[in-house]
């Protein structure tokens, strides 16, 4: 009964002005007065929409950690999109919460020396092995000469252990320990490896992920072949 009686009331509803009265009324007093209350002006029917301002919020006084060109150890604030566009519209749903996360820089080009040293194989000194929540593999703080930096830790790789960086190709096959960085044509075959470039110098792209390695299987010329497991 009440639902009839509210939707006869916004049916009676007028979005125009009551026209001025030219004379005086021939209605009864109290039909006047209940057309006069329900004839509400326009303005308080209609109200204006506010613009909402929310691409510049979210992207306002923000600096990602993919345009950092600078190398740093120091874990680097991510912000989560939660699904959503740049428009603040949401374009995959199920994505949101979780625990905040922070972002390291691993440096996947492990032959990398200083500028100071001499150029040549150089050592460094694992500091600490630990989780990385943007990866499913554990990463390592390594220390050598007057740096330090990030790489993928291999599976028995501890705190306390050397490590050799090497870009040199010898007559004789190398014996390398777990967590040393050599070329391809340096190794045995039968090898077990990860953190393999496409190209000497781009960096680590293939098996970088958690219980991945592959083995070395064959190596004519400038063709390797390698198998995961």
């Amino acid at each position: 009964m009440a639902l009839r009686v509210l939707t006869r009331a916004l049916g009676s509803l007028s979005l125009t002005p009551p026209a001025p009265a030219l004379g005086p009324s021939l209605l009864p007093a109290a039909q006047v007065t209940n057309t006069t209350l329900l004839q509400l002006p326009s303005s308080s029917v209609l109200l204006p929409c506010r613009p909402l301002l929310t691409s510049m919020a979210l992207s306002a006084n923000f600096v990602s950690w993919k345009s950092r060109t600078k190398y740093t150890i120091t874990p680097v604030k991510m912000r989560k999109s939660g699904g959503r566009n740049h428009t603040g519209r949401i374009q995959v749903h199920g994505i949101g919460g979780g625990h905040k996360q922070r972002y390291r820089m691993i440096d996947f080009l492990r032959f990398r020396p200083e500028l100071e040293t001499k150029p040549g194989p150089f050592e460094e000194k694992v500091i600490v092995v630990r989780y990385d929540p943007c990866r499913s593999a554990d990463i390592a703080l390594v220390a050598g000469g007057s740096r330090k930096r990030w790489i993928i830790a291999t599976e028995n790789m501890q705190a306390g252990d050397i490590i050799l960086n090497s870009d040199h190709i010898g007559r004789m096959a190398v014996a390398a320990r777990e967590g040393d960085a050599h070329p391809l044509g340096a190794l045995p075959v039968g090898t077990l490896i990860n953190n393999v470039e496409s190209e000497p110098g781009r960096g680590a792209q293939y098996i970088r992920a958690a219980g991945w390695q592959s083995c070395f299987s064959l190596l004519q010329g400038r063709v390797v072949c390698c198998y995961g497991k």
